[in-house]
């Protein structure tokens, strides 16, 4: 079992303030489980994410949640990731590491891996055809040495809110804004540019999300398996 952290930098946002209303883009209970299942194009299960509340702070208009996410790979490798999620003056943020591929992360265990990220804004009441604000993500594998063997960047562009839409999943179906992203993709000399659809729901958050190569063919999506809310805790 392997452990690495992200560290998530949310240079937008100033932990000074904070609102008394908890209506965001994850569950308002004590506490939480939410599992997510990603799969290819042709429905394989590629790895299972669990994201499990482990810590939850509010200062002035802000909400912070600290968030343990549980990963399991087809081939069964287990790694956890710990980030951070803010709500602040309507607007919640997700750091922008969490577009990185995990996959691809994970077949860089053995090594040192660092992580700088700016904050996604998502409106909680977005308006359809509002644009949202750009934002980038680098990730850079280690040696040894502490020099960097290569970097993985992702920029993300042309964010907009398109539609209000149900979407139905095992967990439920749930009322959602739908938000598109061009999606920029650097490692080493590669270059790639994907589409990238989302959909948020209010006290839910992320419900599903798909991935498409620029002519239009689906690459993978992930979708909310579960949700397990104000469960007892020993």
């Amino acid at each position: 079992m392997r452990i690495f952290y992200t560290i998530l930098i949310l240079l937008s946002i100033s932990f000074s303030s904070f609102a008394q209303r908890d209506n965001t883009y994850l569950p308002s209970k004590r506490n939480f489980k939410i599992k997510y299942v990603s799969y290819d194009a042709k429905d394989r299960r590629e790895y299972t994410e669990v994201w499990q509340l482990v810590g939850k702070s509010k200062q002035n208009r802000l909400i912070q949640y600290n968030i343990e996410s549980e990963i399991t790979t087809r081939k069964q490798n287990t790694f956890y990731q710990y980030f951070r999620l803010v709500s602040k003056d309507s607007v919640f943020y997700v750091g922008s590491e969490r577009y990185l591929n995990p996959i691809e992360l994970d077949s860089y265990q053995r090594m040192v891996i660092k992580i700088s990220s700016d904050s996604v804004a998502i409106p909680i009441k977005p308006k359809i055809g509002q644009m949202l604000p750009e934002a980038t993500c680098e990730a850079s594998i280690l040696r040894g040495t502490g020099s960097v063997l290569m970097s993985m960047n992702v920029l993300l562009v042309n964010r907009k809110v398109d539609a209000i839409e149900n979407i139905s999943t095992p967990a439920g179906t749930f009322n959602c804004y739908k938000i598109s992203t061009d999606k920029i993709t650097y490692s080493g000399i590669k270059k790639k540019k994907t589409k990238v659809y989302e959909w948020y729901s209010i006290n839910v958050g992320l419900v599903r999300m798909e991935e498409y190569h620029s002519k239009g063919k689906l690459i993978s999506y992930k979708v909310i398996e579960s949700l397990a809310q104000d469960f007892f805790l020993p």
